[in-house]
């Protein structure tokens, strides 16, 4: 593979140290937590293949670092897509019997969707403090809200038009074009359909679970546009969550008259799992929820901490996050323009997606990378780059 950004040359540093070590030299140091991984002691080429040759076919996840739910991951993933594969080749047989034919099975769901999908509020019924106007204009998060809404309302109108016209198309009364058989054939497969996809967020869920985040999405969008900003804000639900970090920046920015170069985000993991049981906004900076910890699990007492046998994901507590200036913190010795607390935690990257990829950005990102979260734990850095430890704004279910 390429190196392409500083996540790859920090994890390839990570291994690196793993292996170029003093202890490397004592014949009873272990390179990884399992007995049969050593460098062999000095010998003949003979001695050196045959210990080679008795290394076990199937490496166990532990040997790069990982913790055993990644063979769990790995298995999962690949009979995702094998189910995947199967089902694209099924073929599409009208149905003989008493059960429904695939034209009423979309009709059904075409319809039930219409109805389930609520709409957007409209701004006439905005609180005063959504569109707040300052002397100098309207507040960050108030210019944030409008281009998410704009956003939402594309993918609405989207969504909406398509299957009123679907069901017609079924009927016949439309001509069915290859964007209504796409879709067609994607909702018999529990698919999102491709001209949804191009319109929406990136979202890796199956489409009964993608029509219910859609759901939820709106509905946190018409909360904050009828009831003003919400204590803890859902990052997750936005199109841009990268957008609402530089708002919400701006925010303390001008309160404070701080450049807001001088700032950077500290993130502080509460101990509130719900974000309905704050007592209120923080004093500074903003209250987020909605992450989920992919590679470890977490405890209020340490921090970080390894993940339990089965459990792949932990969903993580609210998080305040604390604008700082740069001059109280350290910089990384790694990253570019990443500042740490003192004593350092670890750097946990997070991503929008699963996939952890993305198209490679101006600012050299992945446009699926939102932003480094610094969260407490008692190991070292490298432990957690070697478990792949990241943050992410949803699940694939």
């Amino acid at each position: 593979g390429r190196v392409t950004d500083d996540k790859d040359v920090r994890l390839i540093s990570a291994i690196l140290r793993g292996y170029f070590r003093e202890e490397l030299l004592d014949d009873s140091f272990k390179l990884t937590p399992l007995d049969t991984y050593y460098a062999p002691p000095e010998g003949t080429l003979a001695e050196t293949v045959e210990y080679l040759e008795s290394l076990p076919l199937d490496e166990d996840p532990r040997v790069f670092g990982l913790h055993q739910n990644a063979l769990i991951t790995a298995q999962v993933g690949q009979v995702r897509d094998f189910l995947s594969t199967v089902t694209s080749v099924q073929p599409r047989i009208a149905s003989s019997g008493t059960g429904k034919s695939s034209e009423e099975i979309v009709t059904d769901m075409a319809a039930d969707l219409l109805d389930r999908i609520p709409n957007l509020g409209s701004k006439k019924q905005a609180h005063a403090k959504t569109f707040e106007m300052t002397e100098s204009g309207m507040v960050s998060l108030g210019v944030f809200f409008g281009q998410e809404r704009v956003s939402f309302e594309i993918l609405h109108k989207k969504v909406k038009a398509s299957l009123e016209v679907l069901g017609k198309a079924i009927k016949g009364l439309v001509v069915m074009s290859s964007e209504l058989e796409d879709m067609y054939n994607n909702f018999l497969l529990q698919k999102l359909p491709k001209a949804w996809a191009k319109a929406a967020y990136p979202c890796l869920k199956p489409l009964a679970s993608w029509v219910q985040d859609f759901m939820d999405r709106i509905g946190f969008m018409n909360r904050w546009l009828s009831e003003g900003p919400p204590t803890s804000f859902w990052v997750p639900c936005f199109f841009f969550p990268q957008g609402f970090m530089t708002a919400a920046m701006q925010m303390h920015a001008r309160a404070t008259r701080i450049a807001i170069d001088d700032l950077v985000w500290v993130t502080d993991v509460t101990s509130t799992k719900e974000p309905g049981d704050l007592a209120g906004p923080p004093s500074s900076g903003v209250n987020v929820h909605g992450f989920f910890l992919e590679g470890c699990g977490w405890n209020d007492a340490d921090g970080l901490a390894e993940s339990e046998m089965g459990v792949l994901f932990v969903s993580l507590p609210v998080v305040w996050l604390k604008p700082t200036k740069r001059a109280e913190l350290v910089a990384d010795k790694e990253i570019n323009n990443v500042f740490r607390t003192s004593p350092p935690g670890y750097l946990c990257p997070l991503y929008k997606t699963s996939e952890r990829k993305g198209t490679l950005s101006t600012t050299g990102h992945s446009t699926n990378f939102v932003m480094y979260a610094e969260l407490r734990t008692s190991s070292s850095q490298d432990h957690w780059i070697c478990r792949g430890v990241a943050l992410l704004c949803m699940l694939d279910t």
